[in-house]
Formats: C-alpha cells, sequence, structure tokens
C-alpha cells in the first residue's frame, strides 16, 4: 500500500511541470502539431516508391499539421501532394509542409541548411524553419567501436564552423522574427547532428559511454531563449531518452539530434513523442519527433 502511495506521488510530481504549463494560458486557444523528420535521402533507401510512401503514412498517422522536412531529395512535391499540403522547398535538403497556408517566407542563412515560412493557423501566425547542422567528426562510430574521445577537443570541434557555427549564422538571420517571438511565435526545428546539454548529463553518463558533454549547439538555443519541447515535456533524459538516431541500427550509439525548440509568450508544447515504427519498415535512418503546442492569441 505504502509503494501505491509512492508512486501515485512520484506521477504527480513528474506530471506538475506540464500542468504548470497549460495553467499559465488565459484564454482560448488551439493546437498545432509540429513534426521534424530526416526522411534518409528522400526516403527512398527502403524503397524508389514504397519508402516515400512509408513517409507519408507515418506524418498522416501522426497528425503533424507542419512538417520541417530535411534530405527531402527529390520527394518533397509527391509527399506534399499526397498529404494535400502546402509545399515550400527551400532546398534539395530542406522542406516545409503545412496543412495551413503557408503566407510567407523568410530570409534564411543558406538554401542547404536553413529555410523559414510563416503559416496562418486561424487567423494566429507562426513562424516554422527547418535547418541541418553538419558535424566535424562522427563520434557516434567513435563510441560504438569504443574509441576514446577527448572531451575538450570534442566541444572544441562542435563549437565551430561544421556544427554550432552554421547554427549561430542560422539565428542571426532569424533575428528580426526571434526578436518578434513576443508577437508572432517561432518554432525552430531540425537535425542538429548533435547531442543536447540536457541529455549528456552526468547521472546519463552510464548511458553514454561515461562522457559527460555540454553540447554548445543546444546551449546556444538556449541562450537565445529557445526551449527544447521534448525536454519540457520529459524532462528527465534517463526515464524518456527520446532517441532519434538511430532507429534501423540498435548496436549504434543512441542519442537524440533532432529537435523542436520554440520561443513565444503563446505558445506551449502539451505532448511530444517520438516515431520511430512502420508497419511495414520503418523508412528513415532517424526517427521523427511531433510535438503538439497550443497557441493563444
Amino acid at each position: 500500500m505504502g509503494s501505491k502511495k509512492m508512486t501515485v506521488v512520484s506521477l504527480m510530481l513528474r506530471s506538475l511541470p506540464l500542468v504548470l504549463l497549460l495553467l499559465s494560458f488565459d484564454g482560448i486557444g488551439q493546437e498545432l502539431k509540429v513534426m521534424t523528420f530526416n526522411i534518409w535521402h528522400g526516403g527512398r533507401e527502403t524503397g524508389e516508391e514504397e519508402g516515400p510512401r512509408r513517409v507519408v503514412d507515418v506524418i498522416r498517422d501522426s497528425g503533424a499539421d507542419v512538417v520541417a522536412m530535411q534530405e527531402t531529395y527529390g520527394s518533397g512535391a509527391r509527399i506534399a501532394e499526397a498529404l494535400g499540403y502546402h509545399l515550400y522547398l527551400r532546398s534539395a535538403n530542406l522542406s516545409i509542409m503545412s496543412r495551413y497556408p503557408i503566407v510567407d517566407t523568410l530570409d534564411a542563412y543558406e538554401p542547404f541548411n536553413s529555410g523559414a515560412v510563416i503559416i496562418d493557423v486561424h487567423g494566429k501566425q507562426v513562424v516554422v524553419a527547418s535547418n541541418w547542422l553538419n558535424f566535424p567528426f562522427d563520434y557516434w562510430d567513435m563510441l560504438e567501436k569504443d574509441e576514446p574521445i577527448d572531451s575538450a577537443q570534442w566541444q572544441r570541434a562542435f563549437s565551430g564552423e561544421k556544427n554550432t557555427g552554421i547554427l549561430r549564422e542560422i539565428l542571426n538571420k532569424l533575428n528580426p522574427a526571434i526578436e518578434n517571438s513576443g508577437r508572432i511565435p517561432v518554432i525552430i526545428c531540425g537535425d542538429f547532428n548533435s547531442g543536447s546539454h540536457l541529455d549528456w548529463i552526468k547521472d546519463a553518463r552510464d548511458l553514454n559511454k561515461g562522457y559527460v558533454m555540454p553540447f554548445p549547439a543546444t546551449l546556444l538555443m538556449e541562450s537565445r531563449g529557445f526551449t527544447d519541447a521534448y525536454r519540457a515535456i520529459y524532462q528527465d533524459p534517463l526515464m524518456c531518452r527520446g532517441i532519434t538516431w538511430t532507429p534501423i541500427r540498435q548496436e549504434a550509439h543512441q542519442d537524440r539530434i533532432d529537435y523542436v525548440f520554440y520561443k513565444g509568450s503563446s505558445i506551449r508544447p502539451t505532448a511530444a513523442e517520438v516515431i520511430n515504427t512502420h508497419a511495414e519498415v520503418f523508412p528513415s535512418d532517424h526517427a521523427a519527433v511531433v510535438v503538439a503546442f497550443y497557441l493563444t492569441d
């Protein structure tokens, strides 16, 4: 009996941050579900025809209203048409698909790395960006092979131009929208090719081959006032890891590298999930992340 009471109390405490988020709103709002999804070479790695169809299945079944896509590679129009969504094709790599009208595009960094739009959700405007960052070296492969990594060099490399340097340029370009986030909320999504400082903590070092790593890209997002939506819902990285890399190779070092960040006084996350399964074959080497947001006027 005592253990049951403790379990109930524990669940209530873990739910408290989400309850406080929801109670912080006044008035009537609406839901917006946003997905970030690197579909792996246009989704065709599991079949030229079947792969993109499976990507459509994943998106449709999730109920996502907006998809920030990476590695679009020739499949954008086909996927958007199958969903009946509006499409903004920023580059061969990046696209944004939306159930709601795309009313404007924003000045963004290099097309391969960043694209941003304004969507109209029943009269409520929202900025959504899709991004892709490079990685200076493959630390996942090194960890899988138990190769040692110098932590200072690791952090220094990911602070540089191939990862956080790209993100810094992206945020600088989007700064007018970011500064206006009090009026129009901003959602920044993408494949960051980087772990999170919220996950690679001391308590989780056993999950990360003994390493603690304050990844600079996610720290930069935090310093610019953005919140990691998945971690806002699931605050304990030991209980809910949110792994997105990689669903196709369980022997690979498992990491969370795909994100949905948000900023603004009229937006809060209410739910989040990682999607890494399909009834046939999951079409990507990245899991998709879907976040439900509550929007107010």
